[in-house]
C-alpha cells in the first residue's frame, strides 16, 4: 500500500523490519506474534536478555526466542495463556496497539482524545487505553474511517504504525 512505502523503506534501512524475501516486503501479509516481538526487540536495540522463555510453545533456538524472552521480561507482550505464547498466531490491530503502548511504558492517554469511529464497539475493553493512546499519538489513524480493531494487522499497517511511533523519520 502506498501509505506504507516510506515507512517500510525506513524500517528496512534501520534494520527493524526485514523483507519476506530478498526482493519483497509483502505489505498485505499478516504479522504473527513472533514477528511483532522480533520487530519491537530490534527497535529496542536487541538488549541482552537475562531470563529464559517460560512458554512451552517457544523453543530455545528459534529466530524469535530472544525477542520473546525480552518481550516477556519487559512485559511488552503477554502470553495467550500462562504457559503459551502462540508465536504463529496473527496479531490484530488492537493487540499491536497494546504491545506498542506497553513498549512505551503504558502512558495514560489524553483525556480529550476523540475516538470517533463507527466500529468503536468492536474494541476490546482490555485494549481501550492502548488504542486511545495510539489514536491520540496519531500512530493509529483508522482504515477508511474505521478502527477495525480485531482485524489482522498486515505488514504495511505495522510498518506505518511503527514509523509514526518513531516520529515519521525520513532517513536513518
Amino acid at each position: 500500500p502506498y501509505y506504507a512505502t516510506t515507512a517500510a523503506s525506513y524500517l528496512y534501512a534501520a534494520g527493524i523490519m526485514q523483507g519476506t524475501s530478498e526482493t519483497t516486503f509483502s505489505p498485505y501479509a499478516p504479522m504473527t506474534r513472533a514477528m511483532v516481538a522480533t520487530v519491537l526487540y530490534r527497535m529496542a536495540g536487541e538488549p541482552a536478555v537475562s531470563g529464559d522463555v517460560t512458554f512451552s510453545d517457544v523453543p530455545a533456538d528459534t529466530w524469535y526466542t530472544q525477542a520473546v524472552a525480552w518481550a516477556q521480561e519487559k512485559g511488552v507482550i503477554q502470553g495467550t495463556s500462562p504457559t503459551t505464547f502462540s508465536p504463529d498466531s496473527q496479531v490484530t490491530r488492537e493487540q499491536l496497539a497494546t504491545m506498542l503502548w506497553r513498549y512505551d511504558g503504558s502512558p495514560a492517554p489524553s483525556a480529550g482524545t476523540v475516538m470517533d469511529f463507527p466500529d468503536l464497539a468492536d474494541l476490546s475493553d482490555w485494549a481501550t487505553d492502548a488504542m486511545t493512546w495510539a489514536v491520540d499519538q496519531k500512530i493509529v489513524q483508522g482504515y477508511n474511517g474505521t478502527l477495525i480493531p480485531r482485524e489482522p494487522a498486515i505488514r504495511g499497517q505495522v510498518a506505518a504504525m511503527l514509523w509514526r511511533y518513531l516520529g515519521s523519520p525520513l532517513w536513518v
